[in-house]
């Protein structure tokens, strides 16, 4: 049953409902939009949407805000139980996240509700009253990743709340760049010496040459040669590779073969002597391009930094292509600072918990848990 409320923002009236989310097709239409009237990251395209809504195998929750009768703004929130230590369920909310492991391997950045792009701020405001004024809906609403500015403005009013998750975020300004020395004399003279003397070495042993993935086979191809050195490389890790995941897996298919139309994905692999020693993976959106991840051949060289050369090789075809900005996304990574050439900003998970008694205590008694082996080795 959808409810119905009311809020005035500088002379706005904004009507905020919430049901579950039962016709697909019809909120393609009403996201899609939306999205192109909004300033949202390609985390909220409909692809990604689409695709997540797909590897789900619960019904979320749609929240929707309307002025008058155009809608302004729209999320899709799954519910979780999960058990205190006292044994209590706490009926939790995820934006866009399912709130397992498994589900949320795809790693949704920039997540924010979807919305118009003029008085965003109040919109979102408004949305986010609704939900607390849904307290049998939810003790513990899960918001984020998105940029810190935007958490630090929602705690303003919300100040029940605990950061999960802090990570830096890096990008690259490729405004005003004709080419890539214009982008590399904004870096360092030790990351310049070093992109330069790994093609050097490169070089000695054969051609360096990008090559972007355009027909299905070829997409299948890269894609093989990604999972197979994610796989080596992060198997034994506390989280594992994704390629490892079937719902990780079957969720990128989607996304790497959608029609071409509306892919926002693209596969580089750079090769030596035609040999792939590194690949990269983007979403692609407008203007920005941002790197998802990558798999790279190790070298025996230590000199050697196949990463920084094959970022370089990107960025200078993103250059060709009149791209204003490299996106590194969250994460922290001594390349990632060392190719930026914008100040480092951050994204944050934040969860919001209803005020009650219980919810307090139970938030103390984490604050205390989490400072207790600080306090013994005093």
């Amino acid at each position: 049953m959808a409810w119905l409320i009311y809020f005035n923002r500088v002379n706005r009236i904004y009507t905020i409902t919430h049901y579950p989310l039962e016709d697909i097709a019809l909120h393609e239409t009403l996201w899609g939009e939306l999205y192109k009237q909004s300033n949202a990251s390609v985390f909220l395209n409909w692809s990604w949407i689409k695709a997540w809504l797909t590897s789900i195998d619960s019904v979320p929750v749609v929240l929707a805000a309307y002025e008058n009768t155009r809608c302004v703004g729209l999320a899709f929130l799954t519910q979780r139980n999960a058990r205190s230590s006292s044994r209590i369920n706490i009926k939790q909310l995820w934006l866009h996240r399912k709130g397992e492991q498994a589900s949320d391997q795809m790693w949704i950045e920039h997540n924010d509700f979807l919305l118009h792009q003029n008085n965003k701020e109040q919109i979102r405001l408004a949305m986010l009253e609704y939900l607390f004024a849904q307290k049998k809906l939810w003790h513990e609403l899960y918001f984020g990743l998105t940029n810190s500015k935007v958490i630090d403005s929602l705690k303003l009013n919300w100040p029940s709340c605990r950061e999960v998750i802090s990570s830096p975020d890096f990008e690259v300004d490729l405004r005003h760049k004709a080419n890539l020395d214009d982008y590399l004399a904004d870096l360092s003279k030790n990351t310049r010496s070093q992109i330069r003397r790994t093609k050097k070495l490169l070089t000695q042993s054969g051609e360096l040459e990008l090559t972007l993935a355009q027909t299905a086979a070829q997409k299948e191809t890269f894609l093989e040669g990604i999972s197979r050195l994610h796989k080596d490389k992060w198997r034994d890790t506390e989280f594992g590779s994704g390629f490892d995941n079937p719902i990780f897996e079957q969720f990128h298919r989607h996304l790497i073969f959608e029609d071409d139309v509306t892919n926002k994905t693209r596969i580089y692999c750079l090769t030596l002597d035609k040999k792939p020693i590194a690949y990269i993976y983007l979403l692609i959106d407008d203007d920005t391009w941002y790197f998802y991840l990558s798999a790279i051949n190790g070298h025996d060289d230590n000199r050697v930094k196949v990463g920084l050369i094959a970022h370089a090789y990107i960025i200078e075809q993103a250059i060709a292509e009149k791209v204003s900005k490299y996106s590194f996304l969250a994460g922290e990574a001594r390349y990632k600072r060392s190719l930026s050439n914008l100040p480092e900003t951050s994204q944050t998970l934040v969860c919001f918990y209803q005020p009650t008694v219980f919810m307090r205590l139970r938030e103390c008694a984490r604050r205390y848990k989490n400072a207790l082996p600080n306090i013994l080795r005093h």
